[in-house]
Protein backbone atom coordinates (compact mmCIF):
# COMPACT_ATOMS: atom_id res chain seq x y z
CA UNK A 1 0.00 0.00 0.00
CA UNK A 2 1.71 3.31 -0.81
CA UNK A 3 0.85 6.55 1.52
CA UNK A 4 0.08 9.92 -0.14
CA UNK A 5 -0.77 13.23 1.49
CA UNK A 6 -1.86 15.28 -0.67
CA UNK A 7 -2.25 19.06 -0.33
CA UNK A 8 -5.88 20.21 1.47
CA UNK A 9 -7.34 23.09 -1.12
CA UNK A 10 -6.70 26.19 1.16
CA UNK A 11 -10.67 27.06 0.29
CA UNK A 12 -12.53 23.66 0.79
CA UNK A 13 -14.17 25.36 3.68
CA UNK A 14 -15.03 28.69 2.50
CA UNK A 15 -18.29 29.31 0.79
CA UNK A 16 -18.37 30.93 -2.75
CA UNK A 17 -21.31 33.16 -1.92
CA UNK A 18 -20.55 36.72 -0.64
CA UNK A 19 -20.84 36.68 3.36
CA UNK A 20 -23.25 39.72 2.81
CA UNK A 21 -25.50 37.94 0.88
CA UNK A 22 -25.80 34.94 3.14
CA UNK A 23 -26.05 37.41 6.43
CA UNK A 24 -29.00 39.25 4.48
CA UNK A 25 -31.09 35.87 3.69
CA UNK A 26 -30.47 34.90 7.84
CA UNK A 27 -31.33 38.22 8.37
CA UNK A 28 -34.42 38.58 6.24
CA UNK A 29 -35.76 34.90 7.26
CA UNK A 30 -35.49 35.74 11.08
CA UNK A 31 -37.14 39.23 10.67
CA UNK A 32 -39.89 37.13 8.67
CA UNK A 33 -39.90 34.37 11.20
CA UNK A 34 -40.45 36.86 13.93
CA UNK A 35 -43.32 38.89 11.90
CA UNK A 36 -45.17 35.21 11.20
CA UNK A 37 -44.63 34.46 14.90
CA UNK A 38 -46.51 37.90 16.39
CA UNK A 39 -48.86 37.69 14.00
CA UNK A 40 -49.70 33.99 15.02
CA UNK A 41 -49.82 34.93 18.44
CA UNK A 42 -51.64 37.81 18.41
CA UNK A 43 -54.60 36.19 16.25
CA UNK A 44 -54.49 33.31 19.00
CA UNK A 45 -54.70 35.71 21.85
CA UNK A 46 -57.07 37.50 20.19
CA UNK A 47 -59.27 34.28 19.63
CA UNK A 48 -58.69 32.95 23.01
CA UNK A 49 -59.77 36.27 24.94
CA UNK A 50 -62.56 37.06 23.14
CA UNK A 51 -63.95 33.74 25.16
CA UNK A 52 -63.47 35.26 28.54
CA UNK A 53 -66.87 36.06 29.61
CA UNK A 54 -67.66 39.78 30.21
CA UNK A 55 -68.31 39.69 33.96
CA UNK A 56 -64.87 38.69 33.81
CA UNK A 57 -63.80 41.77 31.83
CA UNK A 58 -65.46 44.19 33.57
CA UNK A 59 -63.50 42.43 37.26
CA UNK A 60 -60.14 43.07 35.01
CA UNK A 61 -61.56 47.20 34.04
CA UNK A 62 -62.45 47.39 37.92
CA UNK A 63 -58.90 47.18 39.02
CA UNK A 64 -58.06 50.21 37.37
CA UNK A 65 -59.13 53.79 38.40
CA UNK A 66 -60.92 54.94 34.92
CA UNK A 67 -63.04 57.04 36.37
CA UNK A 68 -62.37 61.51 36.01
CA UNK A 69 -64.39 62.80 38.96
CA UNK A 70 -65.32 67.01 37.55
CA UNK A 71 -67.02 68.80 39.79
CA UNK A 72 -67.57 71.09 36.48
CA UNK A 73 -71.29 72.07 35.91
CA UNK A 74 -70.94 72.24 33.12
CA UNK A 75 -68.81 69.63 32.20
CA UNK A 76 -71.17 66.79 34.35
CA UNK A 77 -74.07 68.12 32.09
CA UNK A 78 -72.18 67.16 29.39
CA UNK A 79 -71.34 63.64 30.70
CA UNK A 80 -74.96 63.27 31.83
CA UNK A 81 -75.94 63.77 28.18
CA UNK A 82 -73.22 61.81 26.46
CA UNK A 83 -74.64 59.12 29.00
CA UNK A 84 -78.34 59.28 27.99
CA UNK A 85 -77.40 58.98 24.20
CA UNK A 86 -75.19 56.07 25.10
CA UNK A 87 -77.86 54.23 26.94
CA UNK A 88 -80.54 54.84 23.73
CA UNK A 89 -77.28 53.26 21.62
CA UNK A 90 -77.29 50.12 23.67
CA UNK A 91 -80.68 49.37 23.28
CA UNK A 92 -80.64 50.11 19.75
CA UNK A 93 -77.80 47.95 19.31
CA UNK A 94 -79.02 45.04 21.55
CA UNK A 95 -76.18 45.17 23.69
CA UNK A 96 -76.60 42.47 26.15
CA UNK A 97 -77.49 43.42 29.76
CA UNK A 98 -74.52 42.62 31.46
CA UNK A 99 -72.58 45.15 28.78
CA UNK A 100 -73.33 48.95 30.67
CA UNK A 101 -71.62 51.69 28.60
CA UNK A 102 -69.89 54.56 30.86
CA UNK A 103 -69.00 57.40 29.36
CA UNK A 104 -66.48 59.34 30.63
CA UNK A 105 -65.64 63.25 29.03
CA UNK A 106 -62.61 64.57 29.07
CA UNK A 107 -62.26 68.57 28.79
CA UNK A 108 -59.41 68.01 26.77
CA UNK A 109 -58.16 69.53 22.74
CA UNK A 110 -57.21 66.03 22.24
CA UNK A 111 -58.98 65.27 18.69
CA UNK A 112 -60.12 61.71 19.88
CA UNK A 113 -62.58 58.96 21.50
CA UNK A 114 -62.05 55.76 22.06
CA UNK A 115 -63.37 52.69 23.68
CA UNK A 116 -61.59 49.87 26.44
CA UNK A 117 -62.01 47.33 28.86
CA UNK A 118 -65.21 46.89 30.91
CA UNK A 119 -67.63 48.97 29.06
CA UNK A 120 -65.65 52.52 29.04
CA UNK A 121 -65.57 54.83 26.59
CA UNK A 122 -63.49 58.23 26.48
CA UNK A 123 -64.62 61.22 24.52
CA UNK A 124 -62.52 64.10 24.27
CA UNK A 125 -63.66 67.73 23.99
CA UNK A 126 -61.60 68.17 21.04
CA UNK A 127 -63.36 65.89 18.98
CA UNK A 128 -66.99 66.40 20.46
CA UNK A 129 -66.80 70.58 19.54
CA UNK A 130 -66.18 69.84 15.98
CA UNK A 131 -69.77 67.40 15.77
CA UNK A 132 -72.30 69.79 13.81
CA UNK A 133 -75.41 68.00 15.21
CA UNK A 134 -76.74 65.02 16.97
CA UNK A 135 -77.11 62.11 14.29
CA UNK A 136 -73.11 63.03 13.68
CA UNK A 137 -72.43 62.64 17.31
CA UNK A 138 -74.73 59.54 17.53
CA UNK A 139 -72.16 57.84 14.76
CA UNK A 140 -69.39 58.58 16.68
CA UNK A 141 -70.83 57.73 19.73
CA UNK A 142 -72.47 54.58 18.17
CA UNK A 143 -69.13 53.22 16.48
CA UNK A 144 -67.21 53.37 20.03
CA UNK A 145 -69.93 51.45 21.88
CA UNK A 146 -70.12 48.57 18.33
CA UNK A 147 -66.28 48.05 19.59
CA UNK A 148 -67.61 47.15 22.88
CA UNK A 149 -70.18 44.95 21.41
CA UNK A 150 -68.03 42.47 19.74
CA UNK A 151 -65.45 42.44 22.24
CA UNK A 152 -62.90 44.31 20.48
CA UNK A 153 -60.81 45.76 23.68
CA UNK A 154 -60.49 42.75 25.18
CA UNK A 155 -59.36 40.86 21.64
CA UNK A 156 -57.21 43.23 21.13
CA UNK A 157 -56.03 43.00 24.71
CA UNK A 158 -55.13 39.38 24.44
CA UNK A 159 -53.43 39.78 21.40
CA UNK A 160 -51.30 42.32 22.49
CA UNK A 161 -50.30 40.18 25.65
CA UNK A 162 -49.39 37.28 24.07
CA UNK A 163 -46.94 38.83 21.63
CA UNK A 164 -45.42 40.79 24.93
CA UNK A 165 -45.06 37.36 26.91
CA UNK A 166 -43.34 36.45 23.64
CA UNK A 167 -40.66 39.17 23.83
CA UNK A 168 -40.29 38.74 27.26
CA UNK A 169 -39.82 34.97 26.67
CA UNK A 170 -36.80 35.96 24.09
CA UNK A 171 -35.31 38.05 26.55
CA UNK A 172 -37.25 41.16 26.86
CA UNK A 173 -37.34 42.89 30.59
CA UNK A 174 -39.91 40.96 32.29
CA UNK A 175 -40.24 43.64 34.26
CA UNK A 176 -42.77 45.88 32.33
CA UNK A 177 -45.92 45.64 32.75
CA UNK A 178 -47.64 43.85 30.23
CA UNK A 179 -51.18 44.93 30.63
CA UNK A 180 -49.58 48.99 30.78
CA UNK A 181 -47.55 48.03 27.88
CA UNK A 182 -50.33 46.82 26.01
CA UNK A 183 -52.47 50.03 26.75
CA UNK A 184 -55.45 49.10 28.90
CA UNK A 185 -56.72 52.60 29.31
CA UNK A 186 -54.92 54.28 26.54
CA UNK A 187 -56.75 53.61 22.75
CA UNK A 188 -55.92 49.99 22.05
CA UNK A 189 -55.32 49.46 18.70
CA UNK A 190 -57.91 47.69 16.46
CA UNK A 191 -57.41 45.90 13.67
CA UNK A 192 -58.91 47.43 10.19
CA UNK A 193 -61.96 44.68 10.06
CA UNK A 194 -62.65 46.27 13.28
CA UNK A 195 -63.26 49.68 12.50
CA UNK A 196 -65.28 48.19 9.40
CA UNK A 197 -67.36 46.20 11.97
CA UNK A 198 -67.82 49.37 14.23
CA UNK A 199 -68.75 51.13 10.78
CA UNK A 200 -71.42 49.08 9.83
CA UNK A 201 -72.76 49.01 13.36
CA UNK A 202 -72.87 52.57 13.72
CA UNK A 203 -75.01 52.83 10.53
CA UNK A 204 -77.50 50.69 12.12
CA UNK A 205 -77.85 52.84 15.23
CA UNK A 206 -78.23 55.97 13.13
CA UNK A 207 -80.80 54.24 10.99
CA UNK A 208 -82.46 52.36 13.80
CA UNK A 209 -82.56 56.13 15.89
CA UNK A 210 -83.75 58.78 13.44
CA UNK A 211 -84.39 56.65 10.23
CA UNK A 212 -82.18 57.85 7.86
CA UNK A 213 -78.66 58.04 7.45
CA UNK A 214 -77.97 61.80 7.36
CA UNK A 215 -74.91 63.42 9.37
CA UNK A 216 -73.29 59.98 9.65
CA UNK A 217 -70.42 60.24 6.87
CA UNK A 218 -70.32 64.12 7.95
CA UNK A 219 -67.75 62.09 10.89
CA UNK A 220 -65.58 60.81 8.44
CA UNK A 221 -65.45 64.33 6.45
CA UNK A 222 -64.14 66.15 9.56
CA UNK A 223 -61.68 63.08 10.05
CA UNK A 224 -60.72 63.91 6.68
CA UNK A 225 -60.06 68.10 7.23
CA UNK A 226 -58.56 67.11 10.17
CA UNK A 227 -56.26 65.01 8.75
CA UNK A 228 -55.32 67.23 5.69
CA UNK A 229 -54.31 70.01 8.65
CA UNK A 230 -52.15 67.97 10.37
CA UNK A 231 -50.49 66.41 7.01
CA UNK A 232 -47.22 68.61 7.52
CA UNK A 233 -47.43 67.40 11.06
CA UNK A 234 -47.78 63.53 13.68
CA UNK A 235 -50.77 61.84 12.50
CA UNK A 236 -53.42 61.92 15.36
CA UNK A 237 -53.31 58.39 17.15
CA UNK A 238 -57.17 58.57 16.59
CA UNK A 239 -56.58 58.24 12.31
CA UNK A 240 -54.03 55.21 12.78
CA UNK A 241 -55.45 52.29 12.44
CA UNK A 242 -59.08 53.55 10.40
CA UNK A 243 -60.05 52.73 7.01
CA UNK A 244 -59.82 55.96 4.84
CA UNK A 245 -62.03 58.55 5.11
CA UNK A 246 -62.85 58.33 1.29
CA UNK A 247 -63.82 54.97 1.52
CA UNK A 248 -65.92 55.09 4.78
CA UNK A 249 -67.92 58.23 3.69
CA UNK A 250 -68.67 56.27 0.65
CA UNK A 251 -69.80 53.25 2.83
CA UNK A 252 -73.01 55.22 3.73
CA UNK A 253 -74.23 55.67 0.49
CA UNK A 254 -73.16 51.76 -0.43
CA UNK A 255 -75.51 51.01 3.10
CA UNK A 256 -78.36 52.73 1.86
CA UNK A 257 -78.19 51.73 -2.01
CA UNK A 258 -78.08 47.90 -0.42
CA UNK A 259 -80.64 48.40 2.24
CA UNK A 260 -82.97 51.12 0.55
CA UNK A 261 -82.16 53.88 3.29
CA UNK A 262 -82.70 57.32 2.80
CA UNK A 263 -79.55 59.84 2.98
CA UNK A 264 -81.67 62.44 3.13
CA UNK A 265 -83.42 63.58 6.57
CA UNK A 266 -83.95 66.22 9.51
CA UNK A 267 -80.56 66.54 11.70
CA UNK A 268 -81.49 66.55 14.95
CA UNK A 269 -79.06 70.02 16.67
CA UNK A 270 -76.99 69.64 19.59
CA UNK A 271 -78.75 71.43 23.14
CA UNK A 272 -77.40 74.72 23.53
CA UNK A 273 -75.85 73.37 26.97
CA UNK A 274 -73.53 71.26 24.44
CA UNK A 275 -72.34 74.15 22.13
CA UNK A 276 -72.21 77.12 24.72
CA UNK A 277 -70.21 74.57 26.90
CA UNK A 278 -67.25 74.64 24.29
CA UNK A 279 -67.00 78.46 24.06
Amino acid sequence: MQYENPQIPEDINTSKENPLKEFSVLLVGSIALVIVVSLVLSLGGSWLAGLIPYNAEKKVASLYDVSAHDDNSDHQQITKYLQQLADKISKAQNLPEEMKITIHYMHSDTMNAFATLGGNVFMFKGLLEKLPNENTLVTLLGHEIAHVKYRHPIKSLGGGIAVSIAMTTLGRSADSQILGDTGLLSTLHFSRKMEQQSDIEAMNTLKALYGHLNGGAELFRIFHNERAAMESKEPAEFFSTHPQDEKRIESFSDMAQKKGWSETGTLTPLPDFYRNAFH
